[in-house]
């Protein structure tokens, strides 16, 4: 991956180990492993709405990034907590 947003290490218990560029799907927040060379399409996609990286099980969904969700959540605590008190 040209420019990664992460790394990952796994050490299987036999002793070996396999490392993979990772990046965060900017819709649900998933960390998703990219083997090398392999062709963006089969690992996710871009988001042409937020142009961010997406995992394949957000692909072709609605666009609504991982901070939107946030900020509707956090919002609507503001608003149970001001009605219940």
């Amino acid at each position: 991956m040209r420019l990664p947003g992460g790394y990952a290490q796994i050490v299987d218990p036999d002793g070996a180990a396999r490392e993979f560029d990772t990046f965060t799907c900017a819709h649900c927040n998933r960390i998703t492993h990219v083997p090398a060379r392999v062709r963006a399409e089969d690992i996710g996609g871009l988001c042409k709405q937020c142009m961010g990286l997406v995992c394949p099980a957000c692909v072709g969904k609605p666009c609504v990034p991982f901070l939107k969700r946030l900020e509707q959540m956090e919002a609507k605590a503001r608003f149970r907590t001001e009605i219940c008190g």
